[in-house]
């Protein structure tokens, strides 16, 4: 017999290990198997075939691991608290043994889980039907496993209290299980084993008599007719039964209501006692003489048929701040009450002339009628069947006073009241409340009877400002009424400021403001208060009462303001509204232009009216005359002008100077000051002739004097004096007597004397190019004194 050398004995070793591993690199197991407990700690093993740089992997997607090494070979993983299912796997980084091909890494599943609970709560009924009969038993298999379980039901059963030696178990995953039985079988007995990779569990053993379990099929139902209070139910059953339960209930409730009288015809059931227009449920169960009820029958619904309501309205009113008119309002029907559906509202006011009937729809709850005093007020509500008793209240002018005390409390609001002793017996009160100023709107009310003394408010909003009162109604027809305001559950200061707006009037800036939205009081507004800024940033403050919308500042004095608002609660003052800025300008002087021309006016024409009478014209003319200037002569004509005039040269006018004397440079220069003197110097006239009259003047008074013109030496425009007198005014020269031709001389000896009024300055004056007669017009008798001779 031939041996098999050596090294070809390691290579057919190798290569049955090779195809033993099935080209694997490495194999993996669990120290606690793939089935592990939920929260226990065990270890993960990898052995490679071949010498290798190992590594291990967890999860997915999978990530590298910390693992440890048991020797050359192998290598292993701590895992705890390992609580669901997870996949391990290990890889060699070096598998080429004389091929190309890289072998398969190896991987392990592991579920955690717990071993199955002993089952509880077992229960079988035993169901007959018209062809077959069956038990059906049902368990509860305890928490969940997070494995899969094999539950199994065992039965034996008992003929006659002996056994048949027939044992079976049937298999089940969901906690039931039925098996068939036949007629001649009295007992049973049943128990539950059920397990899993980590254990099993069994339940004790229950022993059934079949008639104790025996179960009906549930009845099926049929609505056949309903009324208003009966409703009539058709059940069918697959076998005759000798206990029936029927149970209804209103519609949106919990409950079942047991209905006892039952009167059953022609295979229906009559349920009475139900109420108008409810929409009921209605189910039933059945059991034989003995046994079990069966189960719920499918649930039915029907509507009744609807009545007249049965109970009047809760009515209030409320009349608007003018007594034009007044709003009725009611408060929705129960269901219960209503009957049926409402389809409208009728609303009869009741006067001494004749009642006035209004109608409303069926979604609103108040109406707008005429006010009145002394009369009554009535609201029905009407469906498809009729009408509700009418609703009445007396509208009467509150007389008396029921005094109260509010008391207000975190969540809730009591107001207590106490009654008069001399008042007549009270037949009700009715307390309303309502958000303030908001009356119309969110008007809230409750009726009391006669012996109440106090009322608990739970639906007044947070943060919000309540108004009301309370009435009560006496025997006499009169009614008392005591008003409360300011009450408030919870409270906070404002979120906001009134918004101002301010009109000017001179000094005067009238302010208003709105109230605050109910959103923004956040409570009852005890004060607003204004701020007013002026330009030097001086802040005035004003505190005005919750109740005032207006405020008049008076007296400001002329600057650039600013102006702003806030509300207070009794928690503090809130926010600031905005700023408003406006001008107080200065007084105007428009009023006093006014007043000086009125008066003017006023003068002109009482001057007018009086001159319109002959007397005051006189007088007046009178006096005028003495306001009016002295005719002025014209100088052209005088006798100096006229010499000059036919010499057709110039007049040399020489000043005689007393204290000083011309330059030699300005002698063709000649100066002449003019003075006018006053009217009162006048000079004794000495007649030119015997036959003229001393006390007529030579020439007439004049204060005119006509300026220096370098025009022209000669004048075209003569003009004869209008005097009385009739005599041709002479041109006098504004030099002087001292300052005369020789010639001149004799004829001013009977003349005028005229008298400088001062001496001529020693300056030399420049009087233009040459002074002409016709440039110079002197006037008048202030210049010419008639001297004494």
């Amino acid at each position: 017999m031939r041996t098999m050398k050596p090294h070809k004995s390691i290579f057919i070793a190798l290569l049955f290990l090779q195809i033993s591993s099935g080209d694997r690199s490495c194999e993996i197991w669990s120290s606690a198997g793939e089935k592990v407990h939920r929260t226990s700690t065990f270890r993960v093993y990898c052995t490679f075939n071949f010498k290798c740089s190992p590594s291990m992997y967890s999860g997915h997607p999978p990530s590298a691991q910390h693992h440890r090494e048991l020797n050359s070979t192998t290598i292993y993983l701590e895992v705890a608290n390992l609580t669901e299912v997870r996949t391990f796997s290990c890889d060699c980084d070096e598998t080429r043994v004389n091929t190309d091909n890289k072998l398969d890494s190896c991987g392990l599943d592991i579920e955690a889980g717990y071993p199955p609970d002993v089952p509880t709560n077992v229960s079988c009924i035993f169901k007959v039907a018209d062809q077959f009969s069956k038990v059906v038993c049902s368990w509860n298999s305890g928490r969940n496993t997070y494995l899969k379980n094999n539950a199994k039901l065992c039965v034996r059963t008992f003929n006659h209290n002996a056994s048949d030696g027939s044992e079976r178990c049937i298999a089940s995953a969901k906690g039931s299980a039925s098996f068939p039985v036949g007629s001649s079988v009295q007992l049973i007995s049943v128990w539950i084993n059920v397990s899993n990779p980590l254990g099993s569990a069994v339940s004790s053993v229950i022993n059934y008599n079949l008639s104790d379990i025996l179960t009906p099929d549930p009845p099926v139902l049929d609505i056949v007719n309903s009324s208003s209070r009966n409703c009539f139910i058709k059940v069918t059953q697959r076998a005759p039964t000798l206990h029936l339960d029927v149970y209804f209930k209103e519609d949106n409730r919990e409950e079942w209501t047991l209905h006892s009288d039952l009167v059953e015809s022609n295979g229906s059931v009559l349920v009475r006692s139900l109420l108008p227009f409810r929409r009921y449920h209605f189910r039933a169960r059945s059991r034989f003489r003995t046994g079990l009820w069966s189960d719920w029958s499918r649930s039915v619904s029907s509507w009744t048929q609807e009545e007249a309501p049965a109970r009047a309205l809760n009515m209030w009113y409320a009349a608007d701040h003018n007594e034009k008119s007044m709003r009725v309002y009611w408060k929705e029907l129960d269901s219960s009450f209503a009957q049926g559906k409402i389809l409208k509202y009728i609303i009869t006011v009741h006067e001494q002339s004749s009642p006035q009937t209004l109608s409303a729809r069926a979604d609103e709850q108040s109406l707008s009628v005429p006010f009145c005093t002394n009369c009554n007020v009535t609201v029905s509500a009407c469906n498809s069947r009729g009408c509700s008793p009418p609703a009445s209240i007396a509208i009467r002018t509150p007389l008396a006073k029921s005094p109260l005390e509010p008391v207000i409390n975190h969540h809730n609001v009591t107001i207590y009241w106490s009654k008069f002793r001399t008042a007549p017996p009270p037949l009700e009160y009715v307390v309303e409340w309502f958000p303030t100023g908001q009356r119309l709107e969110w008007l809230r009310w409750v009726r009391l009877g006669r012996n109440s003394s106090h009322v608990v408010i739970t639906d007044m909003e947070p943060f919000m400002c309540y108004e009301g009162a309370v009435f009560v109604f006496y025997s006499n027809n009169s009614v008392g009424r005591h008003m409360f305001t300011g009450v408030n559950t919870n409270v906070s200061v404002p979120a906001a400021g009134p918004s101002v707006q301010e009109r000017e009037e001179g000094n005067t800036v009238n302010v208003t403001w709105s109230e605050l939205p109910l959103s923004q009081r956040m409570g009852c507004i005890t004060k607003y208060t204004i701020y007013l800024e002026n330009s030097t940033g001086h802040v005035a403050a004003y505190n005005i009462s919750a109740s005032e919308r207006f405020w008049v500042l008076s007296g400001l004095a002329p600057s650039d303001y600013s102006i702003w608002m806030t509300a207070s609660t009794a928690k503090g003052e809130g926010k600031p509204g905005q700023k408003v800025k406006f001008f107080i300008p200065p007084p105007s002087q428009v009023p006093l232009i006014i007043t000086c021309g009125t008066l003017l006016i006023l003068g002109g024409l009482l001057l007018f009216c009086a001159c319109q009478s002959s007397a005051v014209k006189e007088r007046v003319w009178v006096y005028f005359q003495y306001c009016r200037p002295d005719a002025i002569p014209d100088p052209a004509n005088s006798k100096w002008a006229k010499e000059c005039l036919q010499e057709k040269g110039k007049v040399s006018l020489q000043l005689q100077l007393s204290t000083s004397a011309v330059s030699e440079e300005d002698e063709d220069l000649v100066l002449v000051d003019v003075l006018e003197l006053p009217r009162p110097l006048l000079c004794r006239q000495t007649s030119l002739n015997s036959d003229s009259e001393p006390s007529t003047p030579l020439h007439p008074h004049t204060t005119y004097i006509k300026s220096l013109s370098h025009d022209s030496y000669s004048s075209g425009d003569t003009q004869t004096s209008s005097l009385d007198t009739g005599e041709t005014v002479e041109y006098i020269s504004s030099h002087g007597a001292a300052i005369m031709s020789e010639g001149e001389e004799d004829d001013m000896e009977d003349g005028p004397c005229f008298f400088p009024s001062h001496s001529f300055s020693m300056q030399p004056m420049d009087f233009g190019p040459k002074l002409t007669l016709d440039a110079v017009r002197i006037g008048g008798t202030d210049f010419f004194l008639q001297c004494d001779t």
